[in-house]
């Protein structure tokens, strides 16, 4: 019989990570051991809700927001309790739906909805440890998953929701994204370079601008691809028929036609988009690996500017950096980054020219956006044992629906799991709050059937 509790590892304490959490203590139904791995002490936070200004905007209306698979308005309804003083108003719960609320305060949701789910359970163990797993493996039947700052952990189970692992800038030479500049600094710069136009370049700027930068702003970007507004109000989703073709060109040009013919009557094109959203991950995973190689290299960066919107109020100030000329796009691709004291020299290549220019700025920041490192030691620990293995285009890990890691062989690993961005290669459409919610739900129904398997093969071991 077992000596020790059945133990489920979440590598990871950021939205992912607490979505993982969440679901697991929801749907195990028998006393077991939860143990989170996060070096940071902020849980629920992580990278995307973690260190931003406190005025940057989450890019979703309140209302689709949820870390409770099967509560849709569950952030509206914790928002609505936070700023509404008893007076119950209809009209605050109603504007809030439609509302983008800063980023810090869906992370501080995310962290107090994981600690009363603990709190809920008082037959599981639940314990946070500071640290960083490096590597994980099989001894016998369970995992062993080896930290920087303790002890080995055991575990039955083990669900990776490190998201995007520890991210590095240092291949660049520039800034992280939200590195802290000291105000001064920012005040007295007289230009700034922002790699990549995503929204990870719009906080960044916007963030500068309200910290005292007023100097002129350079946004290098290989297609020069700006993230499009949010319809002025919520949308009801489209269903659009897409052809069944196999090529990307031409589902890309079905999806615009779409777009076109809703505009025309009178539908927002963003319907159309919010309609496809279901449909994302069987569409991805009915292409060939080339055809999705194909959409990553030409038509990721539109996709995305279309798909990961601004809200309208955001979109207009980004607008105006370039109306007004604060603000400068420039088409090429940022080869190397150097510093020159507190300077910095970028190398360029324009779009269709073969030549290096130099460009001098007071501050550069990589805002080319975030991806998996597949190089952490933990990763690299399951490819070296054949429990898990990189997709083909190196997004993330080949994984099944329910993130059910895939090792050598096509065979699943069992009791391993990755949720979220980890496994935007195998699904795609896995990066945003409701698929990773749904993802985890599904995991965590899968870890529930082995916890009760497990706890039927000990029963029967009792009584024999």
């Amino acid at each position: 019989m077992r000596k020790s509790p059945f133990t489920v590892c979440v590598v990871g304490g950021g939205f992912t990570g607490s979505a993982a959490a969440i679901a697991c203590l929801t749907r195990i139904k028998t006393p077991f051991r939860l143990v989170m791995i996060e070096p940071s002490s902020a849980l629920g936070r992580g990278v995307a809700y973690g260190s931003h200004h406190p005025l940057n905007l989450l890019n979703v209306r309140t209302r689709n927001l949820s870390i409770r698979a099967g509560q849709p308005g569950d952030f509206l309804n914790w928002a609505f309790g936070q700023l509404d003083q008893g007076e119950n108003q209809a009209g605050l719960h109603e504007a809030l739906a439609h509302t983008f609320l800063p980023r810090q305060l869906f992370g501080e949701y995310v962290r107090q909805r994981l600690f009363e789910t603990v709190a809920r359970r008082a037959d599981v163990e639940f314990t946070v440890i500071a640290g960083t797993a490096l590597a994980c493996a099989i001894e016998g039947d369970r995992y062993r998953i080896a930290l920087d700052r303790a002890e080995t952990v055991v575990a039955d189970i083990v669900v990776l929701a490190t998201a995007y692992g520890v991210v590095r800038f240092a291949g660049t030479g520039a800034l992280a994204p939200f590195e802290m500049v000291p105000g001064e600094r920012l005040a007295r710069a007289g230009s700034i370079a922002l790699i990549g136009s995503g929204l990870t370049m719009t906080d960044v700027l916007l963030s500068a601008r309200r910290d005292g930068f007023q100097g002129k702003a350079l946004v290098i970007s290989r297609r020069g691809q700006l993230p499009r507004p949010h319809a002025p109000k919520g949308v009801v989703p489209q269903q659009v028929g897409l052809p069944r073709s196999k090529r990307v060109s031409m589902l890309a040009a079905a999806l615009r036609i779409a777009c076109e013919m809703a505009e025309e009557n009178g539908t927002p094109w963003q319907a159309i988009i919010n309609g496809l959203r279901p449909s994302l991950q069987d569409i991805w995973q009915g292409l060939a690996a080339d055809e999705q190689a194909r959409f990553l290299r030409h038509l990721r960066p539109f996709w995305e500017a279309h798909r990961h919107r601004l809200p309208m109020e955001v979109h207009g100030r980004l607008r105006a950096e370039f109306s007004e000329g604060r603000a400068h796009l420039l088409r090429g691709s940022v080869v190397e980054v150097t510093r020159d004291g507190e300077r910095f020299k970028l190398k360029l290549k324009r779009r269709a020219s073969e030549e290096h220019e130099i460009i001098d700025a007071d501050l550069a920041f990589d805002c080319s956006g975030f991806k998996p490192d597949l190089d952490q030691s933990l990763i690299a620990s399951l490819f070296a044992r054949g429990l898990a293995r990189p997709d083909p285009h190196r997004l993330g890990l080949v994984v099944r629906r329910n993130g059910e890691v895939m090792g050598e062989g096509g065979r699943p690993t069992e009791g391993l799991f990755a949720i979220g961005p980890l496994c935007q290669g195998t699904l795609w459409e896995i990066t945003a709050v409701p698929e990773i919610v749904a993802q985890a739900d599904q995991a965590a129904e899968s870890v529930a059937a082995l916890s009760e398997s497990e706890a039927g093969a000990e029963r029967r071991a009792a009584s024999a």
